[in-house]
């Protein structure tokens, strides 16, 4: 994960577009959650490919959606 991190290029300005952000939320939720065992290359593709705070407001359409909170 820290390779793909460091060798993907992002955007990190404030501006973020919540309906991607709920659509990251929910295929966080189907690739974890909602299946047995975890699709790792979704939480990576998500976790190193978004901005800090497009992954904010992902954590809060998780929970808003689900009740839960994004564990780490």
């Amino acid at each position: 994960m820290l390779l793909a991190y460091l060798s993907t290029g992002r955007y990190e300005g404030p501006e973020v577009d919540l309906a991607m952000a709920e659509m990251d939320a929910k295929a966080l939720y189907k690739a974890g959650e909602k299946r047995l065992g975890t699709d790792e290359s979704t939480f990576i593709q998500i976790f190193s490919g978004r901005s800090r705070a497009h992954l904010a407001a992902v954590a809060s359409s998780y929970h808003h959606l689900y009740r839960k909170k994004l564990k780490k």
